[in-house]
């Protein structure tokens, strides 16, 4: 019997398909594992297990399903909101938005004070199945919505209690001027008839307006035009103009004659300029052709997949994102109409702003710019295919500067990024070595963590979570599973404080009912123990010692546990809607409990498929963790690591080093190394070393 030492020291591989089990071969055996449930991968390529979820609050309606969308002004103004059937709730910093007490008092408002202590909601369109067919983009404080069928609206907040949402007017955002006039001044002989109209330039955007009526009045042809004659153009003042555009209509075409600050402008005979026509007056969302994708690009505002249009993107004026107005002949400035062509009537799903604009259709990956890098009106832009894979309806994510996106099927999670070698878009495909976490199901909703884990969770349709620590330079590409005591529904994540924040909508069973919560995932950067949060549904308590926890109604004659001051108290049942702990504790975190577990692959040497194995001694080095966890050889008896006198005299003590167990050893063609944490208390693992003796084929 011989025997040898194997290491693993990086686990960026994640969890790997079970058909890839005899694949010593590959690379990526090397640094995946069998099973990680309940932990991720951070990009060092260790292990840590998940941060538990702390309670937001019970959602409106417990039978009817909701979305989480983000809302982020700034990285210090951020929302989420609860997208129910027929309604918005506001969440921020882990809570729900309530009227405060004072609430309509200083404008004496009796709709307002009716509100207090109310939770903040606003009316939608929207119902249940209507929620995740939403597409979104966000400029500053007003979040635009499309759905195809429905017209387009903008979420705008107000104030932090004060929401709006309506629909969006196509239209400039300034008024054209009113009772426009032209007077002749001179000879009517050789007469012929002028007509002119005028626009209005925005103080504050810029824009231009629509056209205002067009006036006419008699003169003289232009020839015969002598010294002192003239026409004097006048009109109304509007309000918020900086300056008005003079037009005149040369055979049916209003070319620009000049620009006034006043009411009125005088027309001596100037020429008019047939290069800069008055704008035309476009909605390219008349007659309910509503669209169903929105985003913004290069200071333009886009939407696409209209409802008798689904191949067609519409862009806006650059900084005018409700104005499609044009002109003859088209400046570079003005709204674009792109038409994809495929051999196929294939919906456009999404458009991403990248150094290109990337459109995501559901049978192909196109790439749209000017060709000298510039996109105007004129010249039109081009429609270059990338791929031809296709995307589903989840809106991707965008990692640095890669897109990832859900394959049309629902089952696949590709990556998009530009290549230089070849001036193009190109990826591969993320999930190809854990296509297990996607058989027979798909992703129904998708979000991505930037700081301070590169993770995104993609929620499952069987109410799963299978995230991704994904980055391409350094070769990360580590799947792992999610799961809690309910099933997942929804997902979104905004920036609070130094961290990213995932929120889920979670689907639970409790004491016989069904409900469905809002919960925040809690921090994974703790350097106490006592500090921890490691409960699913969970609530926090710190202050004065007690012994009698409450406000748990919520969980119910359920079993809970509990950790109290940095120890580990389970076996709990609410009861009255709270726990009687052991002792008095004044850090006290109780919630649902949830296991993590991690199981190496098959280890294995040099041909030594089929030959008997038996793990001897296992080594596991960790990092600010707690001692007290379970460790597996081979399917063996499970065994639980003592805590260290350190972590004894000191509740809030993290062990950093080496962990060595010596295990009864269990023969096996299969031997691996299985570790588990069945309590609510930190653990990281750096590396996993074994000695393992190799016996005689079966």
């Amino acid at each position: 019997m011989s025997e040898f030492r194997v290491t693993q020291n990086t686990f960026t591989g994640g969890e790997l398909s079970p058909y890839l089990i005899a694949r010593n071969d590959l690379a990526k055996y090397a640094n995946g594992l069998k099973s990680l449930k309940n932990g991720f991968v951070r990009e060092e390529g260790c292990i840590l297990n998940r941060a538990g979820l702390e309670l937001v609050g019970e959602t409106k309606y417990p039978d009817k399903k909701v979305r989480l969308i983000p809302f982020s002004f700034n990285t210090e103004q951020t929302y989420i909101i609860e997208a129910g059937h027929k309604y918005f709730r506001f969440i921020k910093d882990g809570g729900y938005i309530i009227y405060p007490d004072n609430y309509g008092d200083e404008d004496n408002d009796p709709d307002k004070q009716a509100k207090k202590g109310q939770i903040v909601e606003i009316e939608t369109p929207y119902g249940e199945d209507d929620l995740f067919l939403i597409k979104y983009a966000q400029s500053a404080d007003v979040l635009s919505l499309t759905k195809i069928g429905t017209a387009p609206k903008e979420l705008t907040r107000l104030s932090h209690y004060d929401w709006t949402l309506t629909d969006i007017s196509f239209f400039p955002s300034i008024l054209p001027p009113a009772n426009v006039k032209a007077a002749w001044t001179g000879s009517n002989e050789n007469g012929r008839y002028y007509t002119y109209l005028v626009t209005a330039i925005d103080s504050k955007t810029l824009e231009e307006s629509n056209r205002s009526e067009e006036v006419s009045a008699l003169g003289r042809y232009e020839g015969y035009w002598a010294v002192g004659e003239y026409m004097t153009i006048t009109f109304d003042a509007v309000p918020n103009a900086l300056e008005y555009n003079v037009y005149r209509s040369v055979n049916g075409v209003f070319g620009y004659i000049g620009t006034t600050s006043a009411t009125s402008f005088i027309d001596d005979k100037i020429e008019p300029d047939l290069t800069s026509t008055a704008p035309m007056k476009r909605n390219p969302f008349e007659e309910e052709n509503y669209p169903g994708v929105v985003n913004y690009f290069k200071q333009r505002k886009l939407y696409a997949n209209l409802l008798n249009d689904p191949q067609t993107i519409k862009a806006s004026q650059i900084a005018a994102p409700n104005n499609f107005n044009v002109s003859r002949p088209l400046l570079a400035s003005d709204a674009i109409t792109i038409s994809i062509a495929e051999r196929e009537v294939n919906e456009i799903r999404h458009l991403i702003g990248m150094s290109d604009l990337i459109v995501l259709t559901s049978s192909a990956e196109w790439r749209i710019n000017g060709a000298d890098g510039v996109f105007s009106a004129n010249p039109p832009p081009e429609a270059v295919v990338q791929s031809n894979y296709g995307s589903s309806n989840v809106m991707p994510v965008v990692s640095g500067s890669q897109i990832i996106f859900v394959q049309a099927g629902g089952s696949i999670v590709r990556d998009l990024g530009y290549t230089y070698v070849s001036d193009s878009y190109d990826g591969d495909e993320l999930s190809i070595f854990a296509k297990h976490l996607f058989e027979n199901k798909h992703v129904v909703d998708m979000a991505y963590s930037k700081e301070p884990h590169k993770i995104t969770w993609c929620v499952i349709s069987d109410g799963t979570i299978a995230a991704l620590t994904y980055n391409k330079k350094q070769e990360v590409c580590a799947w792992h599973k999610h799961t809690t005591k309910g099933e997942f529904e929804s997902v979104a994540v905004v920036r609070e404080d130094l961290e990213d924040a995932a929120y889920f909508a979670i689907k639970r069973v409790l004491n016989g009912q069904t409900k469905r919560y809002i919960e925040r995932m809690a921090t994974r950067l703790i350097s106490d123990a006592r500090e921890g949060f490691f409960v699913d549904c969970g609530l926090r308590y710190s202050g004065n010692a007690i012994k009698e926890v409450s406000g748990l109604n919520h969980l119910e004659n359920e079993e809970v546990i509990a950790l109290a001051d940095g120890g580990v108290v389970d076996n709990l049942k609410v009861r009255d809607g709270k726990v009687i702990l052991p002792r008095a504790a004044s850090k006290i975190v109780i919630g649902l409990p949830y296991e993590f577990e991690i199981e190496t692959l098959n280890i294995e040497g040099e041909n030594t498929h089929g030959i008997l194995k038996s793990i001897n001694q296992i080594s596991i080095k960790v990092e600010k963790s707690r001692e007290d966890f379970f460790i597996q050889a081979s399917y063996g008896t499970l065994y639980q690591n003592p805590r260290s006198i350190e972590s004894i005299n000191d509740a809030g003590f993290l062990f950093s080093g080496d962990i060595k167990a010596v295990i009864p050893a269990v023969s096996t063609s299969e031997a691996t190394i299985k570790i588990k944490q069945k309590y609510p208390l930190p653990l990281t693992i750096l590396s996993i070393s074994a000695t393992v003796n190799i016996g005689d084929v079966k």
